[in-house]
């Protein structure tokens, strides 16, 4: 009789490309964890290549239990709630993954081991974002692994120790592909809506951390990024969609900030960063009015109307518009 914990996996599917998803159920595939004790539920988004298509006659879809959900495009955060309401009934764990990234080494292995050890009820890990060859942990350096106990003595596994709102709101080091959660302990914790440019896993972490997460992590990495749901947007520098993204950034920091941050460092961060997105908000602008491009002013008078201006953005915009021209000659 199969003892292992039962696992759903929660894929968002919005892609325009064939083939994505068949690398990421590969590499569920490929975990070698028991065929009995294991979903998928890939919730299509709306997405222009329908799931379904992507399944049919798939040889690996038919090893791995797979059932699509449809719905109207809404958003990964609605998407990855449309999965949690469908859980089946004794599903122990919730594990999440994009439907163009893909698991690496033991992930699942390691995640039901770790949580096993009791010291945890949240669990994700280090990974390779895309086009890496330097882990995101050894890259950013934004976690210090001595800091955090290991698990029984295994040094690749650790037990954070501290202010994980804190360490979420000004360096993060969880990633979405590689968290596990323990349904009953964490399972009535939602995405937020509306968050479709920016934030929306941040706040539900923060939501997690409501409900009582207690996190263990891998120092290895687990997981290998694809494009990830950016392929729901474009919202980098000097795209259409960055006044949205500075939007819904802004939205999540003043969330943090008023309900979840406890630490007065962590309330100096939260407000240092909303001026620094009233500085970028008027770069954006500066940026597509030099480029003739169209300026979305609803946008803009949505963000300052949700974000009033102060001292501070001015003292970023004058030391961003220096950096940017101040060489010059």
């Amino acid at each position: 009789m199969n003892t292992s914990p039962k696992i759903a996996v929660i894929i968002p599917f919005f892609q325009r490309e064939s083939g994505i998803l068949e690398r990421s159920l590969n590499s569920i595939l490929a975990q070698g964890y028991p065929a009995d004790a294991i979903y998928v539920l890939v919730v299509d988004d709306g997405s222009p290549i329908p799931a379904e298509q992507e399944l049919a006659n798939n040889p690996i879809a038919q090893q791995l239990r797979v059932r699509v959900i449809k719905q109207a495009n809404a958003g990964p955060n609605e998407a990855r709630n449309t999965g949690l309401a469908h859980l089946e009934p004794g599903t122990d764990l919730v594990a999440y993954l994009d439907s163009d990234d893909e698991w690496i080494g033991q992930h699942l292995q390691r995640a039901v081991l770790a949580l096993g050890a009791g010291a945890g009820n949240a669990y994700f890990a280090n990974l390779f974002h895309l086009g890496d060859t330097t882990n995101e942990f050894d890259k950013a350096k934004r976690v210090n692994h001595a800091d955090h106990p290991p698990l029984n003595g295994d040094a690749s596994l650790r037990v954070y120790q501290g202010d994980m709102v804190h360490q979420i709101a000004t360096a993060n080091i969880i990633f979405m592909p590689s968290l596990v959660i323990s349904v009953a302990d964490l399972g009535r914790a939602r995405f937020p809506q509306a968050h479709r440019h920016g934030g929306g896993d941040y706040l539900y972490w923060m939501d997690l951390i409501s409900h009582g997460a207690r996190f263990v992590y891998s120092t290895e990495a687990e997981v290998r990024c694809g494009r990830g749901i950016n392929m729901w947007y474009g919202s980098g520098w000097g795209t259409d969609g960055l006044a949205m993204r500075i939007v819904d950034e802004a939205r999540f920091r003043r969330k943090v900030l008023q309900n979840y941050a406890r630490a007065e460092r962590t309330k100096t961060s939260l407000r240092a960063r909303l001026a620094e997105l009233q500085a970028s908000m008027v770069q954006d602008v500066l940026h597509r009015l030099r480029a003739r491009k169209p300026v979305n002013w609803q946008t803009v008078k949505l963000f300052f109307r949700e974000n009033p201006p102060g001292g501070a953005m001015l003292g970023h915009l004058f030391g961003a518009l220096k950096a940017k021209f101040g060489g010059a000659r």
